[in-house]
């Protein structure tokens, strides 16, 4: 299990030059990346970004990626030196000022992108230690991430023991209730007789029944803690539509509940699930 939130940073440099990426993430429901660079080249750029969709799935991924070329590497010194002798010559005929080197180098975009023709290897070793480097903080994270989601399911196990037992009580007491409330409309004008209760308390039981939901319940707890200590790494969206499918069934049993008892442990476990799906928003 991975959170989506990290940093990495990592730097690679040789003779031509050096480079330096950053990397920082946030939780996000899809995998959105945005990229600074000074490098002026798009197909590097994409390279980037493709790299990271590689490694990530989901987030809000903000990238910085810089390259300096290396002093001597900066500009084709013989091609440069021809330029400006030929426009040295131009404007000594058109008897105009001799250009700056300064001048000529900026005419010279195809000399500063040669300088760079050294820089996808390093942006690909720094990258390669950024994304290390932010997965690995995510990992931590995601460790854990995972101790607490795992109380959480023994909480949710606890409540759904109280559940089960409130719901097993509610037939007798309603017997009880349910025999008052004849004798008093009767008074005694017929016998409250056996099938009269057994006919009454299987209609009641009818509409209030919540072992369907119960064991559904039950089987989606299984199957959230075999997720939650699964070695998986993207298990973030699983992780919302079990907690999703929970709600659905606890929500249910609150609409049959028609006992204090069971409501406590339903608005309990609500609870519970709630601050569960507020940290699998922060899953990868």
């Amino acid at each position: 299990m991975h959170s989506m939130t990290g940093f990495g940073q990592g730097a690679a440099a040789d003779a031509g030059g050096r480079a330096t990426v950053q990397i920082s993430a946030v939780n996000n429901r899809s995998l959105a990346i945005h990229l600074r660079s000074d490098l002026h080249d798009v197909a590097l750029e994409e390279v980037v970004r493709q790299e990271l969709r590689t490694a990530l799935v989901r987030g809000s991924v903000n990238a910085q990626v810089s390259f300096q070329a290396a002093q001597s590497a900066a500009f084709d010194r013989a091609r440069l030196s021809q330029t400006w002798r030929e426009l040295a010559a131009l404007a000594s005929e058109l008897g105009a000022p001799a250009p700056t080197i300064e001048r000529v180098a900026a005419l010279l975009p195809t000399a500063r992108q040669e300088s760079r023709t050294g820089a996808e290897p390093l942006i690909r070793q720094a990258l390669a230690q950024a994304v290390a480097d932010l997965v690995s903080m995510r990992a931590r994270e995601g460790a854990a991430l995972a101790r607490d989601l795992a109380a959480h399911v023994r909480t949710l196990r606890t409540q759904l023991r109280g559940m089960v037992d409130s719901a097993a009580g509610r037939t007798a007491s309603y017997r009880e209730s349910l025999s008052a409330r004849l004798r008093e409309v009767l008074q005694g004008q017929a016998a409250v007789t056996p099938e009269l209760l057994v006919r009454e308390l299987a209609l009641h039981a009818e509409r209030i029944d919540v072992s369907e939901e119960l064991v559904r319940f039950a089987a989606h707890l299984d199957a959230l803690e075999s997720l939650v200590s699964s070695p998986e790494d993207q298990i973030g969206r699983k992780l919302e539509f079990l907690l999703q499918e929970c709600a659905r069934e606890v929500n249910t049993t609150g609409a049959k509940a028609n006992d204090a008892r069971l409501t406590a442990h339903v608005l309990e476990t609500k609870h519970v699930l709630e601050q569960m799906r507020e940290q699998a928003a922060n899953i990868a």
